[in-house]
């Protein structure tokens, strides 16, 4: 998976080096030679980054192709969601025994926290920056029952996922009927949106940079996304605390 971090950078120096680079270096540097798979899911991403009215290049790489993944398990996903979506209750509200009441009632959480998610749920005062951080997981969870074919489609990258309905499917289920009845999307769904997102983020970081805003792009609400996305996709064989969304 590291090949398309070292594809990016490449790009991105190819990309300020200025028109003294040949154009034929810039491709080489980004393409390493991708399937035409990947090459119609970039065309694809950049169409849709564009009819937002979203800045978009053509250099950057990219996402990997299927046969270079070992898909995840919609347990392994399941397992995530739980422990996202327990950690975001508890960012939002600080409420210790509600938190316990949902570890109690979803005992598979339990061994699905990973250490920052541990420490987070073990500590009895945490940050306001530490709740604030983890109640943003929500836009994880989001897409986490999007991949579990709980949701038939992701919010516009602008928009805030329902956390009630979206929370409540988990609460409605219980674990075992949540997790016996995830139908996990195909990994060629998955990677649409990775590549998106990684566009999309792309685009709302050019954005800040250049101190500009855009109705169309929440650089929260992408980042959050892209990070679960590259999590599902196994980016860079990353545990959950080290997942990059590099740009």
């Amino acid at each position: 998976m590291r090949w398309r971090r070292r594809a990016h950078e490449e790009a991105r120096s190819a990309a300020d080096s200025g028109p003294g680079r040949p154009q034929a270096a810039i491709e080489a540097a980004a393409a390493r030679e991708p399937t035409p798979a990947q090459l119609a899911r970039k065309r694809a991403s950049i169409a849709a980054v564009k009819k937002l009215g979203l800045p978009a290049i053509d250099h950057l790489p990219v996402v990997e192709d299927e046969a270079a993944i070992r898909p995840r398990t919609k347990e392994e996903v399941a397992d995530r969601c739980l422990a996202i979506v327990i950690c975001a209750v508890k960012g939002e509200t600080g409420d210790d025994d509600d938190v316990k009441t949902i570890i109690r009632d979803f005992p598979r959480a339990k061994g699905a926290f990973s250490p920052e998610e541990r420490r987070f749920i073990d500590a009895t005062r945490p940050s306001r920056q530490d709740r604030t951080s983890f109640a943003w997981r929500y836009e994880c969870m989001h897409v986490m029952l999007w991949a579990l074919g709980y949701l038939e489609k992701l919010q516009p990258p602008s928009e805030l996922c329902n956390v009630a309905d979206e929370a409540g499917v988990l609460w409605k289920s219980g674990q075992t009927r949540f997790v016996a009845g995830a139908k996990l999307r195909p990994l060629g769904a998955i990677l649409d949106q990775t590549d998106l997102y990684y566009r999309l983020h792309w685009a709302a970081v050019e954005l800040r940079l250049k101190g500009e805003e855009h109705p169309a792009a929440n650089e929260e609400i992408i980042m959050e996304r892209h990070r679960a996305l590259n999590w599902l996709v196994r980016y860079m064989d990353q545990e959950w605390d080290d997942v990059t969304t590099d740009t």
